[in-house]
């Protein structure tokens, strides 16, 4: 990934747009707990194992990726970085707060409401994703732990991604997280939709 322009306009706010929607979307799916994608998999297992807030650990864990980040990939780093690592969790804390205060319960524990919600949320949870990534604001300390083994070992970064996120995912189930069909479909969909998105965006820079 190139040095980010940190006074993108543009991109700055197609990047915000990205970070609230995944906040939002990302809160229906853990509240329905079909899946996930794999780094929020991994937050929401130590969340549940360690009595602390989902927006807590997500930056906890992020402020810890950070350190190789900041040390081996600082041309990685954006404002997208920061606003990622900061934002997403608590944005979800919140709409899962109101979920709870103002939507019936039923439909968060019938599986055809539950079925429903995490169907409607996930194409634009992806959408919001690859709007994040496409923006091209610097990339989440998540992230850049694949991009850095990749750059630095001199290996192919597909299978990299693929053995970090197994590795994320073995920690959420040894945190006493339980996999789902939704968590792998995540992974294998976050990959196409941010390059379909991304061809879509061209025209706009």
């Amino acid at each position: 990934m190139k040095r980010t322009n940190w006074f993108d306009k543009k991109r700055f706010v197609i990047m915000m747009t990205g970070i609230v929607g995944i906040g939002i979307f990302l809160s229906f799916l853990l509240e329905v707990n079909y899946g996930t994608d794999t780094c929020a998999f991994m937050n929401a297992s130590l969340s549940r194992r360690f009595g602390i807030s989902f927006g807590t650990t997500m930056v906890l864990t992020n402020l810890l990726f950070f350190i190789p980040e900041l040390i081996w990939g600082r041309k990685l780093i954006g404002p997208g970085t920061i606003a990622n690592m900061m934002l997403i969790g608590y944005i979800s804390d919140f709409c899962r707060m109101l979920e709870e205060t103002y939507l019936p319960s039923l439909i968060f524990q019938d599986p055809l409401f539950r079925t429903l919600i995490f169907l409607a949320a996930l194409i634009p949870f992806l959408i919001s994703v690859a709007l994040y990534m496409n923006a091209d604001m610097g990339q989440v300390p998540y992230d850049s732990i694949a991009t850095i083994i990749s750059e630095r070992l001199h290996l192919p970064f597909a299978p990299v991604r693929i053995f970090w996120d197994c590795l994320i995912i073995l920690v959420g189930v040894l945190a006493g997280g339980h996999l789902t069909i939704g968590t792998v479909v995540l992974a294998f969909s976050i990959g196409p939709a941010v390059t379909v998105i991304g061809k879509k965006m061209k025209a706009l820079f």
